[in-house]
């Protein structure tokens, strides 16, 4: 069902003041860099306990246009699930992706295994049906046998050396 009315899409300003708040209450930010310039980000809510372990949330996975379709959005998720698979108590990485959105294409092929279908309400007050997605600790983290991994296209050289975590 196609939602009701456009969807409005924050400011840059609104979305580094909600990432501000969102690190303030626990909330992760891994950055990606290039030369010195923020490529691209996974943001990660602080975990909570839910279906019998601790679960966090993969809230925002951005690649800037011009590094998107060489693999970075999977390097970099590939990175977090290598980070959360070392903590004592490895939780699940969940995320939420529209039915049918290229977001939701991205997630299935990176090894993200179909949980259940929730609609979510968005700005401007519209539903939109979803589906939630998990990885778990020792699931495949990008989905991707080993002969498509050597076989995909590769990204500019250096383009996430600079990964880091960032904690409020």
């Amino acid at each position: 069902m196609p939602a009701l009315q456009d969807a409005v899409e924050p400011s840059a300003p609104e979305i580094a003041l909600q990432l501000l708040e969102d690190l303030d209450d626990g909330h992760e930010l891994y950055v990606a860099e290039r030369q010195a310039r923020n490529i691209g980000f996974a943001h990660l809510t602080r975990p909570t306990t839910g279906d019998g372990g601790h679960v966090i949330e993969l809230r925002d996975l951005y690649v800037s246009s011009e590094y998107r379709r060489y693999g970075l959005g999977r390097q970099l998720l590939r990175f977090v699930l290598r980070e959360l698979r070392q903590r004592p108590n490895r939780p699940v990485l969940r995320v939420w992706a529209a039915t049918g959105s290229a977001a939701a294409g991205f997630v299935e092929a990176a090894g993200g295994q179909a949980v259940r279908e929730r609609w979510k309400v968005g700005q401007g007050m519209y539903a939109v049906r979803g589906i939630i997605f998990d990885w778990r600790p020792g699931d495949n983290p990008t989905g991707v046998g080993a002969r498509q991994q050597r076989a995909a296209i590769r990204p500019p050289p250096g383009a996430l050396r600079g990964a880091a975590r960032a904690r409020a």
